[in-house]
């Protein structure tokens, strides 16, 4: 095994672990902050979110792939990169603070909770600017730091909910939770990066020109995905109501419990996919085609088995106040894969210079979005805006790579993926024999 493969497997193992470990902290503590705040303030929390998570988008920048990539082929210093993302971070997230919190006492301002929720929720858009450090790690192919970062952020966060719910705390602490992850999450970053690299802001303006040059492309339609992957929670708020919200989001958390495994993934091979894109652009697109049917298969698996179960997949989780969200859940719970292959494709539009293409995607999903959800809630509720969000994915990330010239090459490689066409190479077939054969020696030995 060559040392390229080796650094990614071990990469990954850290990432999945990490993100394993932080799912059992977190997400059946979330489950059990569910069903104490019930349907109505958990929709309440989740709708706030949408607004949060638009302006927390505003404030990444579209960094993430650009810093990525500048990291992983080291033509610029390191330290230098992340320092002047930090600084160009934190400048839009203090801007981007004050516009949700302006925002929603305007959309909402007759209900003070939801300003109260806003103010807290907010404050995590200040300490994201820090995550930052988190591309370097990435882009060194170093998860076991970000994988240890993310557990004791967790941890952190899980034991403070276990404390609020233990003490039969106010919704408004409740909203608290994800600014006290974020800021948990970010400190320890700082942490681990100053040890290896010591403390040493360092900005460059003509840095950071050269990476907003490549990253706007992805900060606009990364605004505009957040745009249609919130807009079903917050036309549900106010077309319908907060319950149907806490329904809705319900579902949408347990189709994204399986995210933690291809995200990883991609965090893995990305760097890996860069290097090929310089070297050898066959291997590039053998290992992406690849990779695609790898993250599909994972999808049908995960999508399948939460579709066949999801009444008990519900009851178990939930409980009963939330059976409603069984029929969006059956329909959402592919959306996920899909999104997936989407930031796949942001590798080959980043590696063939084709950033600008992301936002024709995502405009073409937000307007799919939103005629469909104003189509379907009034008359099928969250079930209508199940299949908005599944068909927006679709449109995004399959139906526009294929209709555009410039980027047909990557809708072909997505539908050949899905499809298994040409992935089984003479080495992939090699290496699944190998696996068996260690498999059955094991068996036989027993």
């Amino acid at each position: 095994m060559d040392n390229s493969r080796k650094k990614v497997i071990n990469n990954m193992s850290w990432l999945l672990g990490g993100r394993i470990v932080n799912m059992i902290l977190s997400f059946f503590v979330s489950l059990a902050t569910a069903r104490y705040l019930g349907p109505d303030n958990f929709g309440s929390i989740n709708y706030v979110a949408a607004y949060v998570s638009f302006f927390s988008s505003i404030t990444s920048l579209g960094l993430s792939v650009i810093v990525i990539k500048e990291v992983s082929m080291g033509q610029e210093d390191d330290n230098e990169v992340i320092w002047t993302g930090i600084f160009m971070r934190f400048i839009t997230a203090v801007l981007s603070t004050i516009s949700v919190i302006a925002l929603v006492s305007i959309t909402d301002g007759d209900d003070p909770l939801i300003v109260q929720i806003a103010v807290l929720e907010s404050i995590a858009i200040l300490a994201s600017a820090f995550d930052t450090f988190m591309y370097w790690f990435q882009g060194k192919l170093l998860g076991k730091y970000t994988s240890i970062a993310g557990v004791i952020s967790y941890l952190g966060m899980s034991l403070y909910r276990i404390y609020l719910l233990a003490n039969n705390a106010d919704i408004l602490w409740f909203a608290f939770a994800t600014s006290v992850d974020t800021l948990l999450l970010s400190f320890v970053l700082m942490i681990f990066y100053v040890r290896k690299n010591g403390f040493r802001p360092k900005v460059s303006l003509r840095l950071g020109k050269k990476i907003m040059r490549q990253s706007y492309h992805y900060m606009i339609s990364g605004l505009i995905a957040i745009l249609y992957s919130k807009i079903d929670q917050i036309m549900l708020k106010q077309m319908l109501d907060n319950t149907s919200v806490g329904l809705y989001s319900a579902a949408l958390a347990i189709a994204g419990l399986w995210g933690m495994i291809p995200s990883a993934f991609i965090q893995s091979v990305s760097p890996i996919l860069y290097k090929n894109a310089e070297q050898d652009k066959g291997m590039f697109y053998k290992r992406l085609k690849q990779s695609y049917a790898g993250i599909w298969l994972l999808n049908v698996a995960w999508s399948l088995a939460i579709s066949i179960f999801s009444h008990w997949v519900i009851y178990f989780l939930y409980g009963t106040e939330y059976l409603g969200a069984r029929g969006a859940l059956v329909i959402v719970v592919w959306y996920s894969g899909i999104s997936s292959i989407g930031s796949l494709t942001q590798v080959y539009l980043a590696t063939e210079n084709k950033n600008k293409y992301v936002n024709y995607f995502a405009l073409a999903g937000l307007a799919t979005d939103v005629i469909l959800n104003a189509l379907l809630i009034p008359h099928f509720g969250i079930l209508g805006a199940a299949v908005a969000t599944l068909t927006t994915y679709i449109v995004i990330h399959i139906v526009m790579p294929l209709m555009i010239r410039d980027t047909r090459k990557a809708g072909t490689l997505i539908l050949q993926g899905m499809m298994f066409q040409g992935v089984l190479d003479d080495e992939m077939k090699q290496l699944i024999r190998k696996a068996f054969q260690k498999v059955i020696r094991k068996i036989k030995r027993k």
